[in-house]
């Protein structure tokens, strides 16, 4: 039995729908180069053209992985839908509001039933045959298709993946990274964080290729609700600034963004083993009398605590995760010296007995820049942000420290506290902070500017190739 009232579903999500006919079309595009649909280069931009670029004139589709490595799903749908074959896009059934289909892996193929039949493809659309209705899954509707596939590396199980137009997909992206219900006050904040997500899904288009997918729907890329999360205010944001991204010099800027920043962003080159970029280089983000624009998040300050026997149990398997981590390509020169072990016979697999930590250099900011952990198989040098994933809080709450800017107060084989600020990687727009900013009167021109220097806002010119 479903356990959702898919009738009443249908009316009370019908108020927000919004055309998404194109869709229908996706099944008749080409499998190429392993992805499940080819994105567009748009005709008549040749890709050298100096900003601004003309708009492009017809939709972004885009796909989002809902979840990777499943079992037997359930899908339903608040209206008569479709069943068919992604690969050679032939309908394989029509359906009503009633029916259910349970997809899963068997055999190398992904296998449908349900109680008109069943069968094994390599790949399963499932649409609307009405854009006004949505698809079900995990008990929540979704605008666009979705579509089951095998998992890569020989799992065992399915990825689901929502096909949905761009500016769709960041009504339920905005809601969930800057929270709902905001005030009208805040519009040009929530403005910023459309503009920001839609230009970071622009660059990171495909960035998940080998998975099937362009972006996750959790924290690895942006948080994503689908419909159930949908707002009035985020989507009035979503569409005043429909189509605009964030370009420097004509290149797209990689707009990350993070909660709280404590009262001046990260350059991403002292956070992350990557060039210097002038858009994502650090700024202070205090107020006239030098109070910080978010130090009414929660997190401007905070405290953690460890036993020593809680952080020197974490070290067991962070600080191994940590020499995997920086021996990846391009990293090697970043890292430096990662592990200098204590002996011929040390491994930094093996960290064994905590014996110190401290913090030996800070970027300008103030942020960690390198952590010493000495342990009795030798020192380890940890950089950057990649503090908060070796220092992670016990029992995993939160699962990373909050930020890298934090002073320790050791107690040798007693206990550790870290007194921080902020929270995220740093880099890019503050949450909070633009919150504050709009609450202060500036507009989304002035926010932007301000974390993304000499960043100008432009319509999207080009979706890149795969």
């Amino acid at each position: 039995m479903l356990t959702w009232n898919l009738s009443s579903l249908r009316r009370h999500l019908r108020v927000a729908a919004r055309p998404l006919a194109f869709l229908i079309l996706l099944t008749a595009l080409p499998l190429m180069s392993g992805c499940l649909f080819s994105k567009r280069v748009i005709p008549g931009v040749d890709g050298r053209g100096p900003a601004p670029a003309p708009a492009i004139s017809g939709p972004v589709l885009l796909r989002v992985g809902l979840g990777e490595e499943l079992g037997k799903q359930r899908i339903a749908c608040t209206g008569p839908w479709r069943l068919s074959s992604g690969r050679y896009g032939e309908t394989i059934v029509d359906l009503v509001l009633s029916d259910t289909t349970s997809v899963r892996r068997m055999s190398g193929k992904v296998a449908y039933n349900n109680d008109l039949g069943g069968g094994m493809v390599d790949w399963v659309v499932m649409s609307p045959q009405d854009p006004d209705d949505f698809m079900i899954w995990d008990g929540k509707p979704w605008r666009g298709e979705l579509h089951a596939v095998l998992s890569p590396r020989d799992s065992t199980g399915i990825t689901m993946i929502n096909v949905v137009e761009l500016e769709s997909y960041l009504a339920g992206v905005v809601p969930r990274e800057i929270g709902g219900g905001r005030s009208a006050d805040e519009l040009a904040a929530v403005q910023a964080q459309a503009v920001a997500a839609r230009t970071y899904t622009i660059s990171h288009l495909d960035g998940r290729g080998s998975r099937g997918f362009d972006v996750y729907a959790d924290t690895r890329d942006q948080v994503y609700g689908g419909v159930a999360v949908e707002d009035s205010l985020c989507s009035a944001a979503v569409a005043a600034t429909a189509g605009l991204v964030l370009r420097r010099e004509g290149r797209l800027v990689d707009a990350y963004y993070h909660s709280t920043c404590g009262g001046h962003t990260a350059s991403i080159d002292d956070v992350w083993p990557t060039d210097p970029d002038p858009a994502l280089h650090g700024v202070k983000d205090q107020r006239p009398d030098g109070r910080p624009y978010c130090a009414d998040s929660k997190y401007a300050q905070w405290r953690q605590q460890w036993t020593w026997s809680e952080l020197e149990a974490v070290l067991q398997y962070s600080l191994p995760a940590y020499l995997d981590a920086v021996a990846r390509p391009g990293r090697a020169a970043w890292a430096a010296e990662a592990f200098i072990p204590s002996g011929s016979d040390a491994s930094g697999r093996q960290p064994g007995t905590l014996l110190d930590l401290k913090v030996d250099r800070r970027t300008p900011d103030g942020r960690v820049d390198v952590l010493t952990v000495t342990t009795d198989a030798g020192r380890y040098h940890i950089r950057g942000d990649r503090t908060r994933w070796v220092l992670r809080p016990p029992k995993g709450r939160p699962s990373l420290l909050r930020s890298a800017w934090f002073d320790l107060e050791v107690d040798a084989g007693q206990g550790v506290t870290a007194v921080g600020r902020g929270w995220g990687h740093g880099i890019g727009l503050c949450q909070i902070g633009c919150l504050a900013r709009a609450r202060a009167g500036q507009d989304v021109r002035a926010i932007l500017g301000h974390y993304y220097g000499g960043a100008s806002l432009e319509p999207i010119s080009e979706v890149p190739t795969p």
